[in-house]
């Protein structure tokens, strides 16, 4: 279809309306059936009625393209065509772009609360003609980027696996960067306008992302609370706390607000978690809140340069620690790794590795090229630092266990897993 279609589907008694524009053969009936429960999800969550009238989703389609803005009543959002649900796909299965769009969807929605009405104090009113610093983005970026995926598990769109293999993609991100050593989320959150909105090729060893930490931090935070309260208490109530007190009366959240409300939800002292949380580089307890729900928390090495994580893979695989990215040469290196063998033999990102010990190299071949080494042997490698030839020596190295994946334990989910993913 295309190159502009709209349907329209009500959630809650509210209408919404799904707009794509762009070449497309999406199956618009089932994209509306299977964004209807995310809508009620968190409509409900905070407490009906919702607070608009009619919301939009309007959708760019493009070839590779990806993104989201939050709006009041709507969300502009860009997406690749094939990441859309077609009428040819197996009935009830969410193919990997799919669950991701779906997610990209929930998350610019959960925003018409968090974020365009719960907002920080320095925002309100938002100043406009500079830069606004605020230490709060990980709550109002984080906590909706954890919300945008688990939405999928509660509803019963992608099984409680499908989640979690989300999940260890997102510890992926996170771990994978000394980044997270040297800035809190906080700082990330206050330095949001000066480092992480202008990062640069060694961005992932010194800064960390308020988006993807701060959803651990989330995380970590629902599953205290739950912990602390006997199931009574969760995140959730956090939520609608913020926005009975702050979203509806239009007041903003104070800098250090979001842990006195826990603390009286709680019905305790929550300093030491929010200071490690927040204030620390400290990795959070995650494994063991985890594995509380039945849930077991596995590291591994990169089984690849394209290993995102999240499934289980081969361990020991030689990786040069870099991020690369197609190259009409080669294969360029977006990042070098801190404590990676590409930064410890002198490459650098933007260098374009043409040759493996004699052998053309590019990012579809590099991986298969360097399986022919043992760990500690040394190999050559060619590469384009702008217009000039180099030759380094790299000793082949296994990266450090840093790709994350879940698995559920063999008893299955605990009554407390159970009701944090809402499963059955």
């Amino acid at each position: 279809m295309g190159p502009f279609e709209y349907a329209q589907f009500e959630a809650c008694g509210v209408p919404h309306w799904v707009v794509l524009a762009g070449r497309h053969k999406a199956d618009m009936a089932r994209l509306c059936r299977d964004l209807k429960p995310i809508c009620e999800h968190h409509i409900r969550m905070f407490g009906e009625p919702a607070p608009m009238d009619r919301y939009v989703f309007m959708t760019l389609v493009t070839g590779n393209g990806y993104g989201g803005l939050e709006h009041r009543n709507s969300t502009s959002l860009m997406c690749p065509r094939d990441d859309l649900p077609r009428r040819t796909d197996e009935p009830g299965k969410v193919r990997d772009g799919y669950r991701s769009y779906l997610g990209l969807c929930s998350h610019e929605y959960f925003h018409t609360w968090n974020v365009k009405r719960i907002k920080p104090a320095a925002f309100t009113p938002f100043d406009l003609s500079q830069e606004v610093h605020t230490e709060l983005l990980w709550a109002f970026e984080g906590i909706t980027s954890y919300y945008d995926d688990l939405s999928l598990a509660r509803t019963g769109l992608i099984p409680a696996q499908s989640y979690l293999e989300l999940l260890g993609q997102t510890l992926t991100r996170v771990y994978r960067g000394q980044g997270r050593h040297k800035q809190t989320v906080t700082e990330s959150s206050f330095d949001a306008w000066t480092r992480f909105y202008k990062q640069d090729e060694n961005a992932p060893n010194a800064i960390v992302s308020y988006y993807t930490k701060g959803s651990l931090v989330a995380l970590a935070l629902d599953l205290t609370l739950r912990n602390l309260t006997a199931e009574q208490k969760t995140l959730d109530d956090l939520m609608r706390v913020l926005w009975q007190r702050y979203g509806q009366t239009g007041e903003g959240v104070p800098e250090q607000g979001i842990q006195p409300l826990a603390e009286e939800i709680a019905g305790c002292d929550m300093s030491d978690f929010f200071n490690q949380a927040l204030y620390s580089t400290e990795d959070l307890p995650l494994a063991e809140l985890l594995a509380d729900r039945g849930v077991e928390l596995h590291w591994r090495s990169a089984a690849g340069h394209g290993d995102n994580g999240g499934r289980a893979g081969k361990d020991g695989i030689p990786h040069l620690g870099a991020r690369l990215v197609p190259d009409t040469m080669g294969a360029k290196i977006a990042v070098a790794f801190e404590q990676g063998a590409a930064m410890a033999a002198g490459l650098s990102a933007g260098d374009v590795i043409i040759a493996v010990d004699g052998l053309q190299a590019t990012t579809s071949n590099i991986d298969n090229l360097l399986s022919g080494f043992l760990p500690g042997e040394v190999m050559e490698i060619h590469a384009f630092r702008r217009d000039e030839l180099m030759r380094f020596k790299v000793k082949v190295e296994v990266t450090e266990a840093s790709t994350a994946f879940l698995t559920i334990a063999k008893g299955g989910l605990t009554e407390k897993g159970r009701a944090w993913l809402h499963a059955k």
